[in-house]
């Protein structure tokens, strides 16, 4: 897995050459994502995610933002929690945290990175939701 894993986190680095992640591959942090224009009441939000025992058969689920993003009137953005506890376990980086219920209904990986789904796809699939496309 560590060789694929890392593989697709120069792929992710292509993209958000800022991208950190854990000693163990076990998670990716976006430092400062743009978020879209006039919905939110920041322009950009940190973006944390882990990479789940498994991976790749076991695709990303839910994500982590900064707590204090909210839609631009103060109401918490649809599928929005706050805290560091999501459903699928704890923000592996210490912080402020508010995180998605964002779940890609189709993970289909392939034997090659570029042939399936990968984790620069979920970060695109990230952009979807925080769009409010919250329907994956």
């Amino acid at each position: 897995m560590n060789e694929r894993v890392r593989e697709e986190i120069e792929l992710l680095k292509k993209q958000f050459p800022e991208l950190q992640h854990g000693d163990q591959l076990d998670w990716g942090l976006i430092p400062e994502l743009v978020l879209p224009p006039e919905r939110f009441n920041k322009s950009s939000t940190k973006v944390l995610f882990r990479i789940p025992v498994g991976y790749p058969a076991t695709g990303p689920d839910n994500f982590f933002v900064d707590a204090d993003l909210r839609l631009k009137g103060g109401a918490n953005p649809p599928a929005f929690n706050i805290g560091s506890q999501s459903s699928s376990g704890n923000a592996p980086v210490a912080g402020e945290w508010g995180w998605f219920s964002w779940h890609p209904q189709a993970w289909r990986p392939a034997a090659t990175i570029e042939g399936g789904d990968n984790l620069l796809g979920f970060v695109r699939s990230i952009n979807v939701c925080l769009r409010g496309e919250e329907s994956a």
